[in-house]
């Protein structure tokens, strides 16, 4: 039981790691292109779902079982990116500011 806590932990740090690169990545494309929002929804989700998948196929190939290892990889993804995307409503990007000056 301890065990498949491990590798739960193990998980939710690289869901953590995941979240905080699609993070890093809407930063730099909200900066740059912010007309490309729609776009990088769809990347954010096929990275999200890719790094899922890859946990799913890789299970049983690890010591852990797979369940513990889903619901750590969910909880990793999920929990940080909400604190992310906080982050992320809190920032002025350059399409809202070319909005404030229209007004």
């Amino acid at each position: 039981m301890d065990n498949n806590l491990v590798g739960a932990a193990a998980v939710f740090i690289l869901g953590a790691a995941v979240s905080f690169i699609n993070y890093k990545l809407t930063e730099l494309i909200m900066k740059k292109y912010p007309g490309k929002f729609s776009f990088l929804s769809i990347v954010r989700s096929l990275i999200q779902a890719g790094f899922f998948l890859l946990v799913f196929i890789a299970a049983p190939y690890t010591p852990w079982d797979r369940t513990y290892l889903l619901v750590g990889t969910a909880l990793g993804i999920t929990i940080p990116m909400a604190f992310f995307t906080f982050r992320l409503l809190k920032k002025p990007y350059p399409s809202d500011i070319k909005k404030e000056e229209k007004e």
